[in-house]
């Protein structure tokens, strides 16, 4: 009889234990995305939607002498199908300095300003000669003393601004 119940509870307390382990871990798997009316698709991560451009370490006294630090980045279409519509490119910020085409910068360096070569914040920019299929888009960004006169002196340390931008299809 006492051997019967030492099997007994042997039995169910490994049924309780393979009950635990069938149990498992579960998660949750979500799918998003947007179905935009748009002839272009914008390419995901690095090359369309979180662009990264470093710049590395920058010469403070390069900076301060008037030197500007220049660097390519490209914005990438795929899967167009331009059938005849033009488009245009607008970037803004709020971080666009007063009175001035150039962002400010937060971070640890002050002094320090980025502008986008041949691009005025706020204002549509044509994308003449658009294609089917792929397209990219390259502008070069500057960095570059803000201000004028010594007394506006950048100085060392990390800096980082940010701009959006959106293609407008006509």
């Amino acid at each position: 009889m006492k051997l019967s119940q030492i099997a007994m509870a042997t039995l169910l307390a490994s049924g309780i234990a393979f009950g635990a382990q069938a149990a498992g871990n579960k998660g949750t798997v979500t799918f998003t995305g947007e179905v935009v009316d748009s002839p272009c698709d914008l390419a995901a991560g690095q090359d369309g939607t979180d662009i990264k451009v470093d710049f590395g370490q920058l010469s403070l006294a390069g900076l301060n002498g008037g030197r500007v630090a220049t660097k390519n980045f490209d914005i990438k279409l795929k899967n167009c199908v331009m059938d005849g519509k033009k488009a245009a490119i607008t970037f803004t910020s709020t971080d666009q300095m007063a009175g001035k085409n150039m962002l400010t910068t937060v971070g640890t360096a002050n002094g320090v300003g980025i502008t986008l070569k041949g691009i005025t914040f706020g204002t549509a920019l044509d994308l003449n000669g658009l294609i089917d299929d792929e397209n990219t888009l390259t502008y070069t960004a500057n960095v570059l003393k803000a201000n004028e006169g010594e007394q506006s002196a950048v100085t060392p340390g990390t800096f980082k601004a940010s701009t959006t931008f959106v293609i407008a299809y006509k």
